[in-house]
Protein backbone atom coordinates (compact mmCIF):
# COMPACT_ATOMS: atom_id res chain seq x y z
CA UNK A 1 0.00 0.00 0.00
CA UNK A 2 1.26 3.52 -0.70
CA UNK A 3 2.00 5.87 2.11
CA UNK A 4 0.01 9.04 1.99
CA UNK A 5 0.83 12.65 3.47
CA UNK A 6 0.76 13.25 6.95
CA UNK A 7 -2.70 13.82 8.41
CA UNK A 8 -4.60 12.64 4.95
CA UNK A 9 -7.63 10.60 6.14
CA UNK A 10 -9.43 10.52 2.61
CA UNK A 11 -10.92 6.98 1.61
CA UNK A 12 -9.62 7.46 -2.14
CA UNK A 13 -6.79 4.97 -3.08
CA UNK A 14 -3.64 6.85 -3.36
CA UNK A 15 -1.70 7.08 -6.63
CA UNK A 16 1.27 5.94 -7.43
CA UNK A 17 4.21 7.67 -8.64
CA UNK A 18 3.67 6.86 -11.98
CA UNK A 19 0.14 8.04 -11.88
CA UNK A 20 1.55 11.56 -10.51
CA UNK A 21 3.74 11.86 -13.05
CA UNK A 22 1.50 11.10 -15.88
CA UNK A 23 -0.97 13.69 -14.46
CA UNK A 24 2.39 16.28 -13.73
CA UNK A 25 3.06 15.69 -17.15
CA UNK A 26 -0.44 15.91 -18.96
CA UNK A 27 -0.25 12.06 -20.62
CA UNK A 28 -1.35 9.05 -20.03
CA UNK A 29 0.94 7.07 -21.42
CA UNK A 30 4.00 8.77 -20.31
CA UNK A 31 6.59 6.22 -18.88
CA UNK A 32 9.88 7.95 -17.26
CA UNK A 33 13.13 6.60 -19.21
CA UNK A 34 14.98 3.55 -17.52
CA UNK A 35 18.69 3.60 -17.41
CA UNK A 36 20.39 1.90 -20.21
CA UNK A 37 21.57 -1.81 -20.50
CA UNK A 38 24.33 -2.49 -21.80
CA UNK A 39 24.04 -6.49 -21.85
CA UNK A 40 21.68 -8.52 -20.49
CA UNK A 41 18.68 -7.40 -22.07
CA UNK A 42 17.16 -11.23 -22.25
CA UNK A 43 17.58 -11.74 -18.94
CA UNK A 44 15.08 -8.31 -17.98
CA UNK A 45 12.52 -10.05 -20.65
CA UNK A 46 12.83 -13.37 -18.73
CA UNK A 47 12.33 -11.60 -15.60
CA UNK A 48 9.18 -9.81 -16.58
CA UNK A 49 8.55 -13.42 -18.71
CA UNK A 50 8.28 -15.34 -15.68
CA UNK A 51 7.39 -12.54 -13.13
CA UNK A 52 9.15 -10.66 -11.59
CA UNK A 53 8.14 -12.02 -8.07
CA UNK A 54 6.44 -15.14 -7.02
CA UNK A 55 3.48 -15.61 -4.86
CA UNK A 56 3.61 -17.99 -1.90
CA UNK A 57 2.08 -18.75 1.45
CA UNK A 58 3.26 -15.81 3.10
CA UNK A 59 2.25 -13.40 0.22
CA UNK A 60 4.97 -11.89 -2.58
CA UNK A 61 8.34 -13.06 -2.68
CA UNK A 62 11.46 -12.79 -4.69
CA UNK A 63 12.11 -15.96 -7.18
CA UNK A 64 14.14 -18.74 -5.99
CA UNK A 65 16.74 -20.99 -7.74
CA UNK A 66 13.91 -23.46 -7.79
CA UNK A 67 11.70 -21.72 -9.61
CA UNK A 68 13.64 -21.15 -11.91
CA UNK A 69 14.01 -24.74 -12.36
CA UNK A 70 10.40 -25.36 -12.84
CA UNK A 71 10.71 -22.27 -15.97
CA UNK A 72 13.11 -23.64 -17.39
CA UNK A 73 11.81 -26.73 -17.53
CA UNK A 74 8.44 -25.82 -18.68
CA UNK A 75 9.78 -23.31 -21.30
CA UNK A 76 12.94 -25.58 -22.93
CA UNK A 77 15.12 -22.48 -21.61
CA UNK A 78 18.56 -23.34 -20.64
CA UNK A 79 20.37 -20.87 -18.21
CA UNK A 80 24.13 -20.53 -17.29
CA UNK A 81 24.69 -20.51 -13.67
CA UNK A 82 25.84 -16.73 -14.08
CA UNK A 83 22.09 -16.42 -15.62
CA UNK A 84 20.26 -18.09 -13.31
CA UNK A 85 21.97 -15.96 -9.83
CA UNK A 86 21.80 -12.45 -12.02
CA UNK A 87 17.46 -13.36 -12.46
CA UNK A 88 17.35 -14.37 -8.88
CA UNK A 89 18.89 -11.04 -8.28
CA UNK A 90 17.32 -8.99 -10.03
CA UNK A 91 14.11 -10.41 -8.36
CA UNK A 92 15.55 -9.92 -4.71
CA UNK A 93 16.73 -6.44 -6.33
CA UNK A 94 13.07 -5.66 -7.53
CA UNK A 95 11.28 -7.39 -4.70
CA UNK A 96 13.26 -4.90 -2.15
CA UNK A 97 12.86 -1.88 -4.47
CA UNK A 98 8.71 -2.24 -4.54
CA UNK A 99 8.33 -2.33 -0.87
CA UNK A 100 10.98 0.92 -0.54
CA UNK A 101 8.60 2.98 -3.03
CA UNK A 102 5.81 2.63 -1.30
CA UNK A 103 7.36 5.60 1.05
CA UNK A 104 6.44 8.98 -0.29
CA UNK A 105 9.99 10.63 -0.40
CA UNK A 106 11.40 7.20 -2.19
CA UNK A 107 14.14 8.39 -4.67
CA UNK A 108 14.02 6.23 -8.08
CA UNK A 109 16.81 3.63 -7.58
CA UNK A 110 18.99 5.30 -10.20
CA UNK A 111 19.80 8.73 -10.75
CA UNK A 112 21.03 9.27 -14.35
CA UNK A 113 17.87 11.30 -15.04
CA UNK A 114 15.59 13.15 -12.30
CA UNK A 115 12.00 13.21 -12.41
CA UNK A 116 11.76 16.80 -13.01
CA UNK A 117 14.37 16.26 -16.07
CA UNK A 118 11.22 13.40 -17.32
CA UNK A 119 8.22 15.60 -16.69
CA UNK A 120 9.64 18.10 -18.66
CA UNK A 121 10.60 16.06 -21.20
CA UNK A 122 7.06 14.42 -21.44
CA UNK A 123 6.00 17.91 -21.53
CA UNK A 124 7.50 18.89 -24.38
CA UNK A 125 6.96 15.92 -25.69
CA UNK A 126 2.91 16.30 -25.65
CA UNK A 127 3.61 20.06 -26.82
CA UNK A 128 5.27 18.57 -30.20
CA UNK A 129 2.55 16.20 -30.56
CA UNK A 130 0.18 18.56 -30.15
CA UNK A 131 1.40 21.26 -32.43
CA UNK A 132 1.95 18.56 -34.89
CA UNK A 133 -1.41 17.19 -34.76
CA UNK A 134 -2.95 20.53 -35.76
Amino acid sequence: MLEREDGDKSKAPAKSRLQLLQLQAKDEEFQPPMPPLECGEHLVDLLWSWGPTMYNSMGDSPLTHQELSYCQMNTGIELSAWEAETLVRLSREYFGESSRATKRDCKPPFTESTVDTQVKSAEIHQKMRSFLDG
